[in-house]
């Protein structure tokens, strides 16, 4: 009985040898050893001693990443290093787990993501080495749309107030239309990281790192005619070549200009408080006499010019102004219409023949030219943009004609189309109503639509066009408005 006991108990002394064997310790009183579990994307590779060791060769090892980013390197996303305590433990060498994970994956720099949410809601991501850097891009695309001089004077409060009876603009606010927001963290170096302030101020403003073409300036070439030529505003231009102050520079031969279209990251927003003059044209009133010849003509009192005050309200969207709000318009001077006779008129095709001598502004007084005739945005724009005297505000014919489009597009929203019977069609854009129809005569100054807000729109306003036939067609051509009527 005895020999059969001391039998089982070792074979239990057996067992639980090889129990302590298997679990990593030899007898009860041996304690676990704290090291660091080491893992890449879920898969252990090792144990070691210490971590800040790994981030030491890691950042030893990465010499080129360290000279290309100025930086510390640090361990590749996915590799996690975690405190654990081991009995008997297997300890790797820090320099074994660097070269297993060398090209598994990309290492990582502190840097700062940059999140830029536009107003569809839409994100952009940028990877910049410091907040710095960013921040002086920024001011870069401000200063880009916004006179320096006016920029510095109101980030530091310098602004004079405007006081009554004077000419002036006030910048009231500046601001970006986008949510950004700037978070430090690692970043892998298999992203694009911003390291030259130069490469971040180009993408800012043209949304790419790539070179923008150049054009080699000719004999006599200026600035409005080189943007003419590659389909660019003026305005454009100059941002596009800061070193140019006005469209009016001179500009020397063999010198070498950027043509690239802009296209800005971010949407510099500044509020403005204008008051100015503005001459408020007689109008002339005609009077038909059909008991006289054709090309009878008597003026019976002459017109003379008035003068306005104008306040307004404006939203200016990377230099474009986007909206404009009248406040009040003060009569300085009242205009004083002209009043001729002239015999009767010729009808053709049931229609009148416009008078291809003068044309009837198409709004109110207290208006502002938002937008000429031109290139905008790498598109012509076959037209101007008149704004500020408020939705609703009646939109007069420029002259007689017979009404040969009433409709709606997405791009014009509610449109009318008028043929003068001189050669000349005009259209008018985005109106809150159409008063008149199909086929129906009109008669210079007679009110037509109102002023809206409609298709493609980014502010109420009246888009006035010119044509040598059927306006917005590949077989018409657009002319500048300014060409007919007396633009200020």
């Amino acid at each position: 009985m005895k020999k059969r006991l001391s039998i089982q108990l070792i074979i239990f002394l057996v067992i639980l040898s090889g129990l302590s064997i298997f679990l990593g310790f030899n007898d009860y009183n041996e304690e676990p050893v704290e090291l660091y579990q080491v893992s890449l994307n879920g898969k252990i590779i090792g144990l070691i001693e210490s971590k800040e060791d790994l981030d030491k060769e890691i950042d030893k090892q990465q010499t080129e990443l360290k000279k290309k980013y100025s930086t510390k390197v640090y361990a590749p996303h996915g590799l996690e290093v975690k405190k654990i305590y081991v009995y008997n433990p297997k300890i790797s060498k820090v320099e074994d787990i660097y070269e297993y994970i060398k090209d598994k994956e990309p290492f990582t720099v502190k840097g700062y993501k940059v999140t830029i949410t536009k107003e569809d809601k839409t994100e952009l991501t940028l990877n910049v080495l410091n907040k710095e850097m960013f921040t002086n891009a920024v001011d870069k695309v401000i200063k880009a749309f916004i006179d320096e001089t006016v920029y510095d004077n109101y980030t530091n409060n310098m602004e004079a107030e405007i006081t009554e009876g004077t000419t002036k603009t006030k910048t009231e606010n500046i601001s970006l239309r986008e949510d950004i927001k700037i978070k430090e963290e690692l970043i892998s170096t298999d992203e694009l990281i911003f390291i030259d302030e130069t490469e971040l101020n180009k993408y800012m403003l043209f949304g790419t790192t790539e070179d923008q073409k150049k054009y080699t300036v000719q004999d006599g070439e200026t600035i409005e005619d080189i943007s003419e030529s590659f389909q660019l505003n003026p305005a454009e231009f100059l941002v596009a070549n800061p070193e140019f102050t006005s469209a009016s520079n001179l500009l020397s031969k063999g010198e070498e200009v950027v043509i690239g279209l802009i296209n800005p990251q971010i949407q510099v927003v500044e509020y403005q408080h204008v008051v100015y003059e503005q001459t408020k044209d007689y109008k002339t009133e005609v009077q038909y006499d059909y008991n006289k010849p054709l090309g009878y003509e008597v003026t019976l009192k002459e017109g003379s010019n008035g003068r306005e005050r104008i306040t307004q309200k404006r939203e200016v969207v990377n230099g474009e102004v986007t909206k404009v709000v009248p406040v009040t318009t003060e009569v300085l001077e009242p205009a004083i219409n002209k009043v001729v006779v002239k015999g009767q008129r010729i009808y053709i095709n049931s229609g009148i023949v416009g008078d291809s001598g003068t044309w009837a502004w198409p709004t109110n007084s207290g208006y502002y030219i938002s937008s000429r005739y031109g290139w905008r945005w790498g598109r012509l724009h076959a037209g101007i943009d008149i704004t500020g005297t408020g939705h609703g505000s009646p939109i007069y014919a420029s002259n007689d004609g017979v009404v040969t489009r009433v409709s709606y597009h997405s791009e014009l929203g509610n449109f009318i189309e008028i043929n003068h019977n001189n050669g000349i069609y005009t259209v008018y854009e985005h109106l809150s109503k159409q008063y008149v129809s199909v086929g129906q005569t009109v008669y210079r100054g007679q009110v037509i639509g109102a002023m809206g807000n409609t298709g493609n729109s980014k502010g109420t306003h009246l888009h006035i066009g010119f044509w040598n036939g059927p306006s917005n067609t590949s077989r018409s051509q657009s002319y500048d408005p300014c060409r007919f009527l007396k633009c200020r």
